[in-house]
């Protein structure tokens, strides 16, 4: 998995390409939770995440609780039909801002 990652005006933008799996969570989130930081603004780019297992999704928890504790804003872009299916049975979907377009993703993190 590669994580790619730049700051655009004081917004992070996260851009994980490959599965999010039992081999790659931990890696992935990592990577997401160093720069989880007090008022933080993150858009999270899944458009190249084909694949999201269980352990994705509690990568996904443990991001959404560590913002949460902080203060810092996590938006969701461009999630996938079938990872939005998993994150909504799971009700995970309803603890993110979930846009369709980076874009639109960046301006709900910025606001």
């Amino acid at each position: 998995m590669q994580v790619d990652v730049r700051d655009d005006a004081g917004i992070v933008l996260i851009e994980p390409t490959g599965d999010i799996d039992g081999k790659t969570a931990p890696d992935f989130q990592d990577q997401v939770l160093v720069r989880v930081q007090p008022g933080a603004r993150i858009v999270l780019n899944l458009a190249r995440v084909p694949f999201m297992s269980s352990a994705g999704l509690r990568s996904m928890l443990l991001i959404y609780r560590e913002a949460k504790s902080r203060g810092a804003k996590v938006v969701l872009a461009q999630v996938n039909k079938d990872i939005r299916g998993s994150m909504s049975a799971t009700g995970f979907l309803s603890f993110f801002v979930v846009c369709d377009s980076v874009q639109d993703g960046m301006r709900e993190a910025g606001g």
